[in-house]
């Protein structure tokens, strides 16, 4: 049985992988699928979908984040294969990478819009890009979050990710480990700064109570493999005390996360 009928009209998300090797999520309400980033070729995100049973030709349509060959690589070559739709910022749409792209659709990254049973939110975030944004997705009262790739959090970010039933959030890097570690002392810098990643803190301090007040699944996303460690996140979200409903997951590079819905 095809996992859309299974599902019915539940609000679901699953990441098929996520870090500095390749980024790609998907959204789904009813029959609307949508994937977010795709950092893989199409041949890799072809055999991740086929591992999670999942038909590519049931996306509904691409939505792009920002322009690093880790969120956009695979996007031309499995738009045009399948003939799906992108959506993507107009800075994004600078890329060379865009010009590949058959049907492309760009958006105000101030202003919300449907894809069929789904309100698209997207959220203007801090990043070494062009015009890079985040997503929030509505539909029937429930709200997914995807917050990666930002340097820091402003106070409009923290506005439009309250009230998330699914948060995936990045963690992306133990500072200590970060300044420790064999990167060049310009990536520590880029990393570490206004534009780079959020650290295991700043994802930790952004969790404030109208952020989770209504949460069930918080995803730690986009964990950096060198200057992270699993029981890192963990240590710095239970310090954190969250409500005892909330369950934390990690997600990671290589087999991403399973369905969670809401």
């Amino acid at each position: 049985m095809n996992y859309l009928a299974q599902s019915n009209n539940q609000f679901g998300v699953i990441s098929l992988g996520s870090g500095s090797k390749g980024n790609a999520t998907l959204v789904k309400f009813a029959n609307t699928l949508l994937l977010i980033d795709c950092g893989f070729s199409c041949k890799e995100i072809e055999r991740r979908m086929q591992l999670k049973n999942i038909a590519t030709s049931d996306v509904t349509a691409i939505l792009v984040t920002h322009e690093h060959g880790d969120h956009i690589s695979g996007v031309p070559a499995l738009s045009n294969k399948y003939q799906l739709p992108v959506w993507m910022s107009s800075g994004t749409s600078y890329h060379n990478k865009a010009c590949k792209i058959k049907n492309l659709n760009l958006f105000n990254t101030h202003q919300e819009f449907k894809i069929e049973g789904v309100t698209v939110c997207p959220v203007s975030v801090p990043h070494d890009a062009r015009e890079a944004c985040q997503y929030v997705f509505e539909s029937q009262q429930r709200k997914v979050g995807i917050l990666t790739d930002l340097g820091h959090v402003t106070p409009y970010i923290k506005q439009q990710y309250q009230g998330c039933d699914i948060l995936m959030l990045e963690f992306n890097h133990e500072r200590d480990l970060l300044l420790q570690s064999a990167y060049p002392q310009s990536l520590k810098a880029r990393v570490s700064g206004d534009l780079g990643h959020l650290s295991n803190s700043q994802a930790t301090e952004f969790l404030t109570d109208d952020i989770t007040k209504q949460l069930k699944y918080l995803v730690a996303m986009h964990l950096s493999e060198e200057n992270n460690r699993r029981e890192l996140v963990l240590n710095s979200i239970s310090a954190k005390k969250l409500n005892s409903s909330i369950e934390v997951i990690l997600s990671n590079q290589e087999v991403g996360l399973d369905w969670l819905y809401t």
